[in-house]
């Protein structure tokens, strides 16, 4: 019998079907940057703590921007104000009509689900607009909105035109050096500059970067191949998920190995 764990952690059962989850499915994607970033921790217990910093204050943001989207007045945390007052910056120099937030969308045709963060018309293009605090955008990033823009067009008659990640993010600059100086994971956190500069930080200021994806099939594709080495590195237990419609006779063949 399959761990029941398992199943809540890595999919959602729809219309009595098990469909696997996307972010489940990315996490089999190399990610360079976050085991450099593993790699430098000094121990475990401290990554740990750390990560689980940067994650609840990623959740902040998002909430709090959800709740602006859904034109409530949040009460904002001291400490995300410099990244929301750039957001609305961004919102007022841009035409954002929020046609659905924090929405579960399923390929039938694929066979996996997920939950994007906003749809919307921004500037009079349809999209998928996904909300991100990471320091960069990567490649993973648009392999994910790729999923949910493929899983919202097989179903509504509306097309999504485009999908884009909008980074949101909060520094102090160094006045004598450039360096730039982040604080959300509880540590200090400096890059670029001179490393032996006597850093002088200014006030902390937030930004936000949109991006849109220039040619959406790849992204897609290579989701597609990312689920199929899920799939494969989590084969015993899938075998056993008796809802899970792509574990067909046929295809646990392909995985007898």
């Amino acid at each position: 019998m399959v761990p029941k764990l398992f199943k809540e952690k890595n999919g959602y059962e729809i219309d009595g079907l098990w469909y696997p989850r996307v972010t489940s499915i990315c996490s089999i994607i190399a990610k360079p940057g976050l085991e450099r970033w593993i790699a430098n921790q000094p121990s475990f217990a401290v990554m740990e703590r750390r990560r689980k910093k940067i994650t609840d204050w990623g959740t902040l943001i998002h909430n709090t921007i959800g709740d602006i989207l859904l034109d409530k007045t949040p009460k904002i945390n001291p400490i995300i104000r410099p990244s929301i007052e750039a957001f609305l910056d961004w919102l007022g120099s841009n035409k954002v009509k929020v046609v659905d937030i924090e929405k579960r969308v399923f390929s039938k045709q694929n066979v996996y689900a997920g939950t994007f963060d906003v749809l919307a018309e921004l500037n009079g293009k349809l999209g998928i607009l996904d909300l991100k605090t990471s320091k960069d955008i990567w490649d993973d990033h648009f392999i994910q909105t790729a999923a949910y823009f493929n899983a919202y067009n097989e179903k509504n008659k509306q097309k999504a035109k485009t999908h884009w990640i909008l980074k949101i993010n909060q520094y102090r600059k160094c006045e004598i050096c450039g360096a730039e100086r982040r604080d959300k994971s509880g540590d200090i956190n400096i890059r670029g500059g001179k490393r032996f500069c006597g850093h002088i930080f200014g006030k902390t200021k937030g930004w936000c970067e949109l991006k849109k994806v220039n040619n959406h099939k790849p992204f897609i594709d290579m989701f597609l191949s990312a689920k199929k080495l899920w799939e494969f590195s989590n084969r015993g237990k899938l075998s056993r998920i008796e809802n899970y419609p792509n574990m067909t006779k046929t295809h646990l063949t392909l995985f007898n190995v």
